[in-house]
């Protein structure tokens, strides 16, 4: 790994995964890396390409992690996602929502339902703090923002690591959810 490779942690894949509603079969994860988020999308039909710029057609939900570096790059695979599903779970810097009026206001529009704080060591070496966005197209209701359930006080790795909260499963035949 390279001193500008971050790659998701499994713990923070399985909070991305716990955002996906239910219903969703078809899911993109653009700029897959290592692949940590596709093995926490396991039970969905995923798909991870080689090379994000040569995918079409529509997807159910996407979850990402798109690279940071330049910032620029991150912030158009993002305003491509957006455009290819109703659903997008983003993990971007804090500065996606608070350096450009027209991209937060774009991020609104479509419709902003969370933003998750991360803590600074999520990524260990990393200089950008960063954010979960729970993002679906159409939500026009207040946009809350969340400190996740392994709280942003704690810093050991381990406490982080076992107090994330289960995903969910869904019940197709009710429309309903169970942790």
């Amino acid at each position: 790994m390279n001193t500008f490779d971050f790659q998701t942690p499994p713990y923070i894949c399985d909070l991305m995964v716990s955002l996906v509603p239910c219903g969703v079969n078809k899911v993109l994860e653009p700029t897959p890396g290592l692949g940590n988020l596709v093995s926490a999308l396991s039970r969905y039909d995923v798909t991870a390409p080689a090379n994000f710029w040569d995918v079409s057609g529509r997807y159910d939900a996407v979850v990402m992690n798109p690279p940071f570096s330049p910032m620029r790059e991150g912030y158009r695979i993002l305003s491509r996602c957006l455009e290819l599903s109703d659903c997008v779970i983003a993990l971007m810097p804090w500065l996606t929502i608070i350096n450009s009026v027209k991209r937060t206001s774009d991020i609104c529009d479509f419709g902003l339902v969370s933003v998750i704080h991360l803590p600074r060591n999520v990524f260990a070496g990393a200089r950008v703090q960063c954010c979960i966005l729970q993002m679906s197209r159409g939500f026009t209701g207040i946009t809350q923002f969340k400190a996740p359930a392994f709280g942003v006080a704690k810093t050991h790795y381990g406490s982080l690591q076992n107090s994330v909260q289960q995903p969910k499963v869904c019940n197709a035949q009710s429309g309903t959810a169970t942790v």
